[in-house]
């Protein structure tokens, strides 16, 4: 083989498998850190629409809870529970769970 006579040669051969050999280091190294950075992204991602679904939930049973006390307060002012229900929107079976 040529490399195997020419020092020249066979210096380039050597220089062109250690380079070979950085750039597929390299390229592993890249895929793991994308790798890991789109784990960490959707980990991220995850938890803030978890955070948001909370924070939704909370100003769903905040308003619930407004609709209760209103309806609490026309209850002890002698409203009917068909005005009730169409003031607050709750169901005549929550009206009436308020008055017990």
């Amino acid at each position: 083989m040529l490399a195997e006579k020419n020092p020249e040669v066979k210096k380039a051969v050597a220089k062109l498998m250690t380079l070979t050999e950085d750039e597929q280091a390299r390229m592993v190294a890249d895929a793991r850190d994308k790798m890991r950075w789109d784990i960490e992204s959707r980990e991220r991602a995850a938890v803030n629409k978890g955070r948001e679904e909370g924070r939704e939930e909370g100003r769903e049973e905040g308003r619930e809870e407004e609709r209760r006390a209103f309806a609490r307060k026309l209850l002890a002012n002698g409203h009917p529970i068909e005005e009730i229900m169409e003031y607050t929107g709750l169901s005549r079976e929550k009206i009436q769970s308020l008055l017990h």
